[in-house]
Protein backbone atom coordinates (compact mmCIF):
# COMPACT_ATOMS: atom_id res chain seq x y z
CA UNK A 1 0.00 0.00 0.00
CA UNK A 2 1.60 3.35 -1.09
CA UNK A 3 1.15 5.39 2.13
CA UNK A 4 0.60 2.34 4.74
CA UNK A 5 3.88 0.97 3.61
CA UNK A 6 6.16 3.78 4.91
CA UNK A 7 4.76 4.95 7.69
CA UNK A 8 5.62 3.75 11.31
CA UNK A 9 3.91 6.11 13.89
CA UNK A 10 2.69 9.16 13.17
CA UNK A 11 1.79 11.48 15.75
CA UNK A 12 -0.23 14.65 15.18
CA UNK A 13 -2.41 17.47 16.66
CA UNK A 14 -5.46 18.78 14.31
CA UNK A 15 -7.37 19.78 17.26
CA UNK A 16 -6.32 21.73 20.15
CA UNK A 17 -7.56 20.85 23.46
CA UNK A 18 -10.56 22.16 24.97
CA UNK A 19 -12.74 21.22 27.93
CA UNK A 20 -11.78 17.10 27.69
CA UNK A 21 -8.10 17.47 27.94
CA UNK A 22 -7.99 13.96 27.98
CA UNK A 23 -7.23 14.26 24.50
CA UNK A 24 -3.36 16.20 25.44
CA UNK A 25 -1.92 15.36 21.61
CA UNK A 26 1.04 17.79 21.12
CA UNK A 27 2.12 19.19 17.75
CA UNK A 28 4.75 16.74 16.48
CA UNK A 29 5.90 15.76 13.54
CA UNK A 30 6.68 12.19 12.82
CA UNK A 31 8.48 10.73 15.84
CA UNK A 32 10.88 7.43 16.11
CA UNK A 33 9.00 4.36 17.86
CA UNK A 34 11.41 3.92 20.63
CA UNK A 35 10.75 7.45 21.96
CA UNK A 36 6.88 7.34 21.31
CA UNK A 37 6.82 4.29 23.65
CA UNK A 38 9.10 5.13 26.02
CA UNK A 39 6.85 6.96 28.39
CA UNK A 40 3.32 6.26 29.77
CA UNK A 41 2.80 10.09 27.78
CA UNK A 42 3.76 8.22 24.73
CA UNK A 43 1.94 5.29 24.83
CA UNK A 44 -1.38 8.58 26.07
CA UNK A 45 -0.18 10.58 22.84
CA UNK A 46 0.20 8.15 20.26
CA UNK A 47 -2.93 6.50 21.02
CA UNK A 48 -4.84 10.01 21.57
CA UNK A 49 -3.39 11.00 18.09
CA UNK A 50 -5.36 7.94 16.60
CA UNK A 51 -9.01 9.42 18.14
CA UNK A 52 -7.89 12.68 16.74
CA UNK A 53 -7.04 11.18 12.96
CA UNK A 54 -10.49 9.62 13.13
CA UNK A 55 -12.08 12.77 12.86
CA UNK A 56 -10.35 13.27 9.43
CA UNK A 57 -12.31 14.70 6.38
CA UNK A 58 -11.61 11.30 4.79
CA UNK A 59 -13.14 9.29 7.66
CA UNK A 60 -15.70 10.21 10.58
CA UNK A 61 -14.94 13.80 10.31
CA UNK A 62 -17.03 13.59 6.57
CA UNK A 63 -16.73 11.25 4.44
CA UNK A 64 -18.34 7.85 7.15
CA UNK A 65 -20.42 10.34 9.03
CA UNK A 66 -22.51 12.89 6.66
CA UNK A 67 -20.58 13.03 3.43
CA UNK A 68 -20.16 10.41 1.08
CA UNK A 69 -22.04 7.85 3.16
CA UNK A 70 -25.24 9.76 3.06
CA UNK A 71 -25.04 10.31 0.04
CA UNK A 72 -25.16 6.62 -0.54
CA UNK A 73 -28.25 5.83 1.78
CA UNK A 74 -30.13 9.06 -0.63
CA UNK A 75 -30.19 11.47 1.84
CA UNK A 76 -29.76 14.49 0.23
CA UNK A 77 -31.59 15.36 -3.19
CA UNK A 78 -27.51 16.57 -5.06
CA UNK A 79 -27.40 19.06 -7.71
CA UNK A 80 -25.40 17.11 -10.59
CA UNK A 81 -23.47 20.56 -10.28
CA UNK A 82 -22.67 19.02 -6.96
CA UNK A 83 -19.11 17.39 -8.44
CA UNK A 84 -17.85 15.76 -5.59
CA UNK A 85 -21.03 13.95 -4.20
CA UNK A 86 -23.11 13.71 -7.27
CA UNK A 87 -21.46 10.48 -8.78
CA UNK A 88 -22.20 8.88 -5.93
CA UNK A 89 -25.91 9.64 -6.06
CA UNK A 90 -26.14 7.20 -9.10
CA UNK A 91 -23.30 4.79 -7.57
CA UNK A 92 -20.77 5.91 -10.32
CA UNK A 93 -17.70 4.42 -8.53
CA UNK A 94 -15.77 4.99 -12.11
CA UNK A 95 -14.76 8.66 -12.62
CA UNK A 96 -11.94 9.95 -10.66
CA UNK A 97 -13.63 12.10 -8.35
CA UNK A 98 -14.90 9.06 -7.10
CA UNK A 99 -11.93 7.10 -7.19
CA UNK A 100 -10.09 9.59 -5.23
CA UNK A 101 -12.55 9.54 -2.73
CA UNK A 102 -13.12 5.97 -1.94
CA UNK A 103 -8.72 5.76 -2.30
CA UNK A 104 -8.43 8.41 0.41
CA UNK A 105 -11.07 6.56 2.60
CA UNK A 106 -8.63 3.08 2.10
CA UNK A 107 -5.39 4.65 2.67
CA UNK A 108 -6.18 6.94 6.02
CA UNK A 109 -8.10 3.50 7.41
CA UNK A 110 -5.00 1.48 6.95
CA UNK A 111 -2.74 3.88 8.60
CA UNK A 112 -4.33 4.26 11.51
CA UNK A 113 -4.43 0.39 11.98
CA UNK A 114 -0.77 0.46 11.16
CA UNK A 115 -0.63 2.96 14.00
CA UNK A 116 -2.64 0.64 16.38
CA UNK A 117 -0.38 -2.47 15.57
CA UNK A 118 2.87 -0.68 16.95
CA UNK A 119 0.69 0.46 19.68
CA UNK A 120 -0.46 -3.35 20.23
CA UNK A 121 2.85 -4.81 19.72
CA UNK A 122 4.79 -1.87 22.43
CA UNK A 123 2.14 -2.85 24.78
CA UNK A 124 3.70 -6.60 24.19
CA UNK A 125 7.04 -5.31 24.88
CA UNK A 126 7.05 -2.93 27.67
CA UNK A 127 4.38 -4.15 29.67
CA UNK A 128 5.70 -3.88 33.39
CA UNK A 129 8.80 -1.72 32.34
CA UNK A 130 6.79 1.15 31.07
CA UNK A 131 3.21 0.52 31.21
CA UNK A 132 1.36 -0.19 34.27
CA UNK A 133 -1.35 -3.08 34.75
CA UNK A 134 -4.15 -0.76 34.10
CA UNK A 135 -2.44 1.06 31.98
CA UNK A 136 -1.52 -1.80 30.07
CA UNK A 137 -5.31 -3.62 30.13
CA UNK A 138 -7.17 -0.35 29.19
CA UNK A 139 -4.71 0.86 26.14
CA UNK A 140 -4.66 -2.57 24.76
CA UNK A 141 -8.52 -2.50 24.30
CA UNK A 142 -9.10 0.05 23.38
CA UNK A 143 -6.59 -0.30 20.56
CA UNK A 144 -8.17 -3.28 19.85
CA UNK A 145 -11.60 -2.34 19.36
CA UNK A 146 -10.59 0.46 17.68
CA UNK A 147 -8.78 -1.83 14.70
CA UNK A 148 -12.12 -4.02 14.72
CA UNK A 149 -13.96 -0.41 14.05
CA UNK A 150 -12.08 0.60 11.15
CA UNK A 151 -11.52 -2.99 9.43
CA UNK A 152 -14.99 -3.50 9.77
CA UNK A 153 -16.24 0.09 8.31
CA UNK A 154 -13.88 -1.12 5.44
CA UNK A 155 -15.72 -4.40 4.88
CA UNK A 156 -18.67 -2.73 5.12
CA UNK A 157 -17.53 -0.63 2.07
CA UNK A 158 -15.58 -3.08 0.13
CA UNK A 159 -16.49 -6.60 1.28
CA UNK A 160 -19.22 -8.24 -0.61
CA UNK A 161 -22.78 -8.08 0.55
CA UNK A 162 -22.40 -11.03 3.75
CA UNK A 163 -25.29 -13.01 3.87
CA UNK A 164 -24.56 -15.90 1.05
CA UNK A 165 -21.54 -14.74 -0.24
CA UNK A 166 -19.34 -15.79 2.82
CA UNK A 167 -16.80 -17.60 0.52
CA UNK A 168 -16.35 -14.55 -1.19
CA UNK A 169 -12.65 -12.63 -1.17
CA UNK A 170 -12.72 -9.43 0.88
CA UNK A 171 -10.12 -7.31 1.79
CA UNK A 172 -6.89 -7.40 4.30
CA UNK A 173 -7.30 -7.86 7.98
CA UNK A 174 -3.96 -6.76 9.52
CA UNK A 175 -3.43 -8.40 12.86
CA UNK A 176 -0.09 -7.13 13.13
CA UNK A 177 2.25 -3.92 11.60
CA UNK A 178 3.27 -5.26 8.57
CA UNK A 179 5.53 -3.19 5.72
CA UNK A 180 3.84 -5.52 3.27
CA UNK A 181 0.31 -6.27 1.63
CA UNK A 182 -1.61 -8.80 3.59
CA UNK A 183 -3.45 -11.39 1.69
CA UNK A 184 -6.94 -10.37 1.36
CA UNK A 185 -9.32 -13.01 3.51
CA UNK A 186 -12.69 -14.41 2.65
CA UNK A 187 -15.54 -12.46 4.04
CA UNK A 188 -15.87 -15.05 7.23
CA UNK A 189 -12.66 -15.25 8.12
CA UNK A 190 -12.46 -11.64 7.57
CA UNK A 191 -15.33 -11.18 10.42
CA UNK A 192 -13.92 -13.95 12.24
CA UNK A 193 -10.97 -11.24 13.10
CA UNK A 194 -13.31 -8.50 13.48
CA UNK A 195 -15.11 -10.25 16.45
CA UNK A 196 -12.37 -12.21 18.09
CA UNK A 197 -10.42 -8.61 18.41
CA UNK A 198 -13.91 -7.16 19.77
CA UNK A 199 -14.30 -9.70 22.52
CA UNK A 200 -10.58 -9.79 23.24
CA UNK A 201 -10.88 -5.69 23.71
CA UNK A 202 -14.00 -6.45 26.40
CA UNK A 203 -11.71 -8.95 28.52
CA UNK A 204 -9.12 -6.32 28.58
CA UNK A 205 -11.38 -3.58 29.35
CA UNK A 206 -13.06 -5.74 32.14
CA UNK A 207 -12.01 -3.18 34.39
CA UNK A 208 -13.23 -0.22 32.62
CA UNK A 209 -13.82 2.71 34.86
CA UNK A 210 -17.11 3.43 33.02
CA UNK A 211 -18.53 0.26 34.40
CA UNK A 212 -18.36 1.51 38.55
CA UNK A 213 -18.75 4.95 37.22
CA UNK A 214 -20.10 5.84 33.97
CA UNK A 215 -18.73 7.97 31.36
CA UNK A 216 -17.10 10.24 34.10
CA UNK A 217 -14.81 7.37 34.30
CA UNK A 218 -11.92 7.89 37.14
CA UNK A 219 -11.41 10.59 39.20
CA UNK A 220 -8.00 12.25 38.80
CA UNK A 221 -6.85 10.56 35.28
CA UNK A 222 -8.26 12.57 32.68
CA UNK A 223 -6.75 9.68 30.20
CA UNK A 224 -9.23 7.85 32.09
CA UNK A 225 -12.12 10.23 32.06
CA UNK A 226 -15.14 11.13 29.40
CA UNK A 227 -15.14 7.65 28.74
CA UNK A 228 -17.86 8.60 26.12
CA UNK A 229 -14.93 9.94 23.44
CA UNK A 230 -13.18 7.18 23.80
CA UNK A 231 -13.84 3.04 23.08
CA UNK A 232 -15.23 2.08 26.56
CA UNK A 233 -16.18 -1.36 27.87
CA UNK A 234 -20.31 -0.50 26.46
CA UNK A 235 -19.09 1.16 23.24
CA UNK A 236 -17.23 -2.20 22.11
CA UNK A 237 -20.39 -4.02 23.47
CA UNK A 238 -22.39 -2.00 20.97
CA UNK A 239 -19.92 -2.45 18.35
CA UNK A 240 -19.65 -6.52 19.21
CA UNK A 241 -23.83 -6.49 19.15
CA UNK A 242 -23.51 -4.23 15.72
CA UNK A 243 -21.13 -6.70 13.83
CA UNK A 244 -22.65 -9.90 15.24
CA UNK A 245 -25.97 -9.00 13.40
CA UNK A 246 -24.64 -8.78 10.28
CA UNK A 247 -22.84 -12.06 10.09
CA UNK A 248 -26.35 -13.81 11.61
CA UNK A 249 -25.45 -14.29 15.11
CA UNK A 250 -28.57 -12.83 16.70
CA UNK A 251 -27.82 -14.98 19.71
CA UNK A 252 -24.89 -13.02 20.61
CA UNK A 253 -26.05 -9.26 19.34
CA UNK A 254 -29.38 -10.09 21.67
CA UNK A 255 -27.21 -10.59 24.96
CA UNK A 256 -24.96 -7.86 24.10
CA UNK A 257 -27.39 -5.17 23.44
CA UNK A 258 -29.57 -6.26 26.61
CA UNK A 259 -27.16 -5.77 28.74
CA UNK A 260 -26.40 -2.30 27.53
CA UNK A 261 -30.00 -1.63 27.78
CA UNK A 262 -30.20 -3.04 31.37
CA UNK A 263 -27.25 -0.95 31.93
CA UNK A 264 -28.48 2.36 31.00
CA UNK A 265 -31.38 3.55 32.82
CA UNK A 266 -28.51 4.90 35.66
CA UNK A 267 -27.88 8.38 35.20
CA UNK A 268 -24.17 8.16 35.20
CA UNK A 269 -24.52 5.44 32.34
CA UNK A 270 -25.89 6.73 29.07
CA UNK A 271 -29.31 8.45 30.03
CA UNK A 272 -32.18 9.01 27.47
CA UNK A 273 -32.13 12.56 26.57
CA UNK A 274 -34.63 15.08 28.31
CA UNK A 275 -37.07 17.83 26.52
CA UNK A 276 -35.41 19.95 28.76
CA UNK A 277 -31.97 19.32 26.99
CA UNK A 278 -33.27 19.75 23.44
CA UNK A 279 -35.03 23.14 24.31
CA UNK A 280 -32.18 24.84 26.28
CA UNK A 281 -31.08 27.51 24.62
CA UNK A 282 -28.47 25.98 22.98
CA UNK A 283 -30.17 22.66 22.25
CA UNK A 284 -27.84 19.41 22.62
CA UNK A 285 -28.76 17.99 19.30
CA UNK A 286 -27.17 14.86 18.91
CA UNK A 287 -28.40 13.80 21.92
CA UNK A 288 -25.20 13.07 23.81
CA UNK A 289 -25.77 11.88 26.91
CA UNK A 290 -27.00 8.45 24.84
CA UNK A 291 -23.72 8.19 22.41
CA UNK A 292 -21.75 5.13 24.16
CA UNK A 293 -18.65 6.51 22.01
CA UNK A 294 -18.53 9.77 20.29
CA UNK A 295 -15.45 11.76 18.73
CA UNK A 296 -14.68 15.11 19.62
CA UNK A 297 -14.69 17.33 16.52
CA UNK A 298 -13.22 20.87 17.27
CA UNK A 299 -13.94 21.88 14.06
CA UNK A 300 -18.01 20.94 13.75
CA UNK A 301 -18.89 23.92 13.05
CA UNK A 302 -17.05 24.15 9.49
CA UNK A 303 -18.75 21.02 8.55
CA UNK A 304 -22.26 23.09 8.91
CA UNK A 305 -21.11 25.56 7.42
CA UNK A 306 -19.08 24.10 4.21
CA UNK A 307 -22.13 21.17 3.39
CA UNK A 308 -25.63 22.07 5.46
CA UNK A 309 -25.61 26.12 5.42
CA UNK A 310 -28.63 27.00 3.55
CA UNK A 311 -28.47 30.84 4.27
CA UNK A 312 -25.01 30.70 2.53
CA UNK A 313 -24.67 27.82 0.72
CA UNK A 314 -25.74 27.37 -3.53
CA UNK A 315 -27.76 24.35 -4.53
CA UNK A 316 -23.96 23.35 -5.88
CA UNK A 317 -22.42 22.99 -2.96
CA UNK A 318 -25.25 22.29 -0.64
CA UNK A 319 -25.94 18.57 1.43
CA UNK A 320 -29.74 18.66 2.12
CA UNK A 321 -32.77 16.67 2.01
CA UNK A 322 -36.05 17.67 0.15
CA UNK A 323 -38.52 19.31 2.82
CA UNK A 324 -41.51 17.12 1.18
CA UNK A 325 -39.69 14.02 2.57
CA UNK A 326 -38.76 15.01 5.84
CA UNK A 327 -41.86 15.97 6.34
CA UNK A 328 -43.27 12.51 5.05
CA UNK A 329 -40.94 10.51 7.17
CA UNK A 330 -41.24 12.67 10.49
CA UNK A 331 -44.54 12.71 10.49
CA UNK A 332 -44.88 13.32 14.38
CA UNK A 333 -43.71 17.21 14.56
CA UNK A 334 -42.60 16.88 18.56
CA UNK A 335 -40.45 14.13 17.48
CA UNK A 336 -37.04 15.24 18.61
CA UNK A 337 -34.98 14.55 16.16
CA UNK A 338 -36.93 16.82 13.80
CA UNK A 339 -37.54 19.64 16.35
CA UNK A 340 -32.93 19.92 16.72
CA UNK A 341 -32.09 18.57 13.06
CA UNK A 342 -34.13 19.22 10.57
CA UNK A 343 -37.50 21.50 10.95
CA UNK A 344 -36.01 24.79 9.50
CA UNK A 345 -36.49 24.83 5.77
CA UNK A 346 -34.87 27.21 3.03
CA UNK A 347 -35.50 27.68 -0.19
CA UNK A 348 -32.23 27.06 -2.75
CA UNK A 349 -32.17 27.18 -6.67
CA UNK A 350 -36.37 26.84 -6.63
CA UNK A 351 -36.19 23.95 -4.28
CA UNK A 352 -37.89 23.54 -0.64
CA UNK A 353 -34.88 21.62 1.16
CA UNK A 354 -34.64 21.19 5.36
CA UNK A 355 -31.63 22.60 6.71
CA UNK A 356 -29.45 19.47 8.81
CA UNK A 357 -28.46 20.90 11.93
CA UNK A 358 -27.07 18.70 13.82
CA UNK A 359 -23.63 19.98 13.05
CA UNK A 360 -23.89 23.38 13.83
CA UNK A 361 -21.30 23.73 16.96
CA UNK A 362 -20.48 25.31 19.80
CA UNK A 363 -18.49 26.24 22.49
CA UNK A 364 -19.73 23.19 24.80
CA UNK A 365 -18.54 19.27 24.53
CA UNK A 366 -21.96 18.34 23.34
CA UNK A 367 -22.26 20.65 20.61
CA UNK A 368 -18.78 18.98 19.53
CA UNK A 369 -19.60 15.32 19.31
CA UNK A 370 -19.48 13.18 16.19
CA UNK A 371 -21.60 9.78 17.02
CA UNK A 372 -19.89 6.97 16.54
CA UNK A 373 -22.45 4.28 18.75
CA UNK A 374 -25.61 5.43 20.60
CA UNK A 375 -27.71 3.45 22.76
CA UNK A 376 -30.65 3.46 20.58
CA UNK A 377 -29.10 1.27 18.26
CA UNK A 378 -29.37 -1.44 20.90
CA UNK A 379 -33.16 -1.33 20.80
CA UNK A 380 -33.65 -1.48 17.47
CA UNK A 381 -31.54 -4.73 17.35
CA UNK A 382 -33.47 -5.90 19.70
CA UNK A 383 -36.76 -5.35 18.12
CA UNK A 384 -35.29 -6.69 14.85
CA UNK A 385 -34.05 -9.97 16.73
CA UNK A 386 -38.16 -10.31 18.00
CA UNK A 387 -39.05 -9.99 14.30
CA UNK A 388 -36.73 -12.58 13.42
CA UNK A 389 -38.75 -14.77 16.19
CA UNK A 390 -41.89 -14.16 14.64
CA UNK A 391 -42.84 -11.68 18.51
CA UNK A 392 -44.19 -8.30 16.54
CA UNK A 393 -46.12 -7.77 19.29
CA UNK A 394 -43.02 -7.45 21.04
CA UNK A 395 -41.25 -5.95 18.22
CA UNK A 396 -43.40 -3.10 18.58
CA UNK A 397 -43.30 -2.91 22.22
CA UNK A 398 -39.56 -2.44 21.99
CA UNK A 399 -39.39 0.01 19.69
CA UNK A 400 -42.63 2.15 21.17
CA UNK A 401 -41.24 2.11 24.20
CA UNK A 402 -37.95 3.48 22.54
CA UNK A 403 -40.09 6.23 21.16
CA UNK A 404 -41.23 7.97 24.24
CA UNK A 405 -37.94 9.23 24.58
CA UNK A 406 -38.21 10.26 21.19
CA UNK A 407 -40.82 12.23 22.56
CA UNK A 408 -43.43 10.53 20.33
CA UNK A 409 -46.32 8.80 22.53
CA UNK A 410 -47.63 7.05 19.58
CA UNK A 411 -45.53 5.77 16.08
CA UNK A 412 -47.91 5.81 13.17
CA UNK A 413 -49.69 2.65 12.48
CA UNK A 414 -47.08 0.96 10.36
CA UNK A 415 -46.11 -2.74 10.94
CA UNK A 416 -42.91 -3.55 13.04
CA UNK A 417 -40.56 -3.91 10.47
CA UNK A 418 -41.66 -0.83 8.27
CA UNK A 419 -41.48 1.12 12.19
CA UNK A 420 -37.77 0.34 12.37
CA UNK A 421 -36.90 0.70 8.66
CA UNK A 422 -38.26 4.15 9.23
CA UNK A 423 -36.33 4.34 12.63
CA UNK A 424 -32.93 3.64 10.74
CA UNK A 425 -34.05 6.72 8.22
CA UNK A 426 -34.86 8.74 11.42
CA UNK A 427 -32.65 8.24 14.51
CA UNK A 428 -28.84 7.82 12.27
CA UNK A 429 -29.58 10.95 9.99
CA UNK A 430 -25.69 12.34 9.59
CA UNK A 431 -24.06 9.33 11.20
CA UNK A 432 -23.48 7.15 8.50
CA UNK A 433 -24.80 3.62 9.43
CA UNK A 434 -28.31 4.09 7.12
CA UNK A 435 -26.06 2.43 3.90
CA UNK A 436 -25.02 -0.23 5.99
CA UNK A 437 -28.04 -1.11 6.99
CA UNK A 438 -29.77 -1.22 3.83
CA UNK A 439 -26.45 -3.45 2.45
CA UNK A 440 -26.41 -5.93 5.57
CA UNK A 441 -30.35 -6.40 4.82
CA UNK A 442 -29.52 -6.80 0.67
CA UNK A 443 -32.31 -4.05 0.25
CA UNK A 444 -32.85 -4.92 -3.75
CA UNK A 445 -34.80 -0.89 -3.77
CA UNK A 446 -34.62 1.97 -1.14
CA UNK A 447 -36.14 4.97 -1.02
CA UNK A 448 -34.87 7.83 -3.01
CA UNK A 449 -33.77 11.32 -2.33
CA UNK A 450 -36.00 13.12 -4.81
CA UNK A 451 -39.56 12.05 -3.96
CA UNK A 452 -41.70 10.78 -1.08
CA UNK A 453 -42.70 7.40 -2.98
CA UNK A 454 -39.63 6.94 -5.44
CA UNK A 455 -36.71 4.42 -5.06
CA UNK A 456 -33.59 3.55 -6.18
CA UNK A 457 -32.68 0.15 -7.23
CA UNK A 458 -29.89 -1.72 -5.61
CA UNK A 459 -27.40 -4.53 -6.21
CA UNK A 460 -23.90 -5.72 -5.58
CA UNK A 461 -22.66 -2.92 -7.94
CA UNK A 462 -23.68 -0.26 -5.78
CA UNK A 463 -23.49 -1.78 -2.38
CA UNK A 464 -19.85 -2.75 -2.82
CA UNK A 465 -17.47 -0.05 -3.10
CA UNK A 466 -14.32 -0.76 -5.69
CA UNK A 467 -10.59 -1.63 -3.86
CA UNK A 468 -8.31 1.36 -5.32
CA UNK A 469 -5.57 -0.08 -7.89
CA UNK A 470 -3.50 -2.24 -6.34
CA UNK A 471 -4.19 -2.02 -3.35
CA UNK A 472 -4.22 -5.69 -2.32
CA UNK A 473 -1.52 -6.89 -4.73
CA UNK A 474 1.74 -8.56 -2.92
CA UNK A 475 4.70 -6.36 -3.61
Amino acid sequence: MKKYRHILVVLTALMAVSCADWLDVQPSDQVSEETAFSSVAGFRQTLNGVYVELNSDNLYGRALSCGMIEVLAQRYDVSDEFTRYYPFTTYDYTGATAQDQISNIWETAYTLIANLNKILENCEKRRGSVLSDEYYHIIKGEALALRALLHFDLFRLFGPVYEGNENLTSIPYYSEFSLNVAPSLQAAEFMTNVITDLENALVELKDDPVIANGVSGKTGDTFLAYRNLRMNYYAVEALLARASMYVGDTKRAEELSQDIIDKHDRSTHFPFITSQQITASEPDRVFSTEILFGLQNLNVDLLYSSLFDASRLKSESLLAPRSSIISSLYTNINDYRYRTSLRTTAEVGGTIFSVFQKYMGGDSLYMQMIPMLRISEMYYIKAEIQLEKGLETDAMQTLTEFLKHRGVDSPSILTPQALLDDEYRKEFFGEGQLFFYYKRLNRSSIPNATSTSGTVSMNSAAYVLPIPDGETQYN
